[in-house]
């Protein structure tokens, strides 16, 4: 058995950051703005603890459904943040820094109402996803 059958969420999501907005997507069953990303399936790591290649993986596989009309210039691993989902469970959230290039769009509007790049200075007073809110301090670094 392997860590994505234990209960622990593992995620593998994008930060795409241009002159101090970022790219985000309008979950509209959550409510709140987060960046492409996703879970990691069972398919996709056979470790304990995907691997970084694994989480780049599943970052770009999850990146170029949700959001199409792009192409990855570049990825960097940026960091993770653990937190607790609603239900109770562990996750951990991976995050990559991501260059892309084209004219974005919505890939899964049955989940994403809105596509926006938005000002990283006023995330902190919009309804945001729990893992981004955890990161956005690294952010506001990264920037100045």
């Amino acid at each position: 058995m392997n860590h994505l059958q234990k209960g622990k969420i593992v995620l593998s999501g994008n930060l795409i950051i241009d002159n101090g907005k970022i790219l985000l997507l309008f979950r509209e069953d959550h409510k709140h703005w987060e960046t492409p990303g996703g879970k990691v399936k069972a398919d996709e790591s056979f470790n304990e603890e995907p691997t970084l290649e694994e989480l780049e993986k599943v970052a770009r596989r999850e990146l170029l459904e949700e959001v199409h009309g792009i192409d990855i210039v570049s990825m960097k691993y940026f960091g993770n943040v653990h937190f607790i989902v609603p239900d109770g469970r562990e996750a951990i959230a991976n995050k990559f820094i991501v260059k892309v290039k084209g004219e974005p769009s919505i890939g899964e509007p049955e989940l994403f109402s809105k596509l926006e790049w938005l000002d990283i200075a006023i995330l902190g007073d919009m309804s945001i996803s729990l893992d981004l809110r955890i990161f956005l301090h690294k952010l506001k670094i990264l920037l100045n």
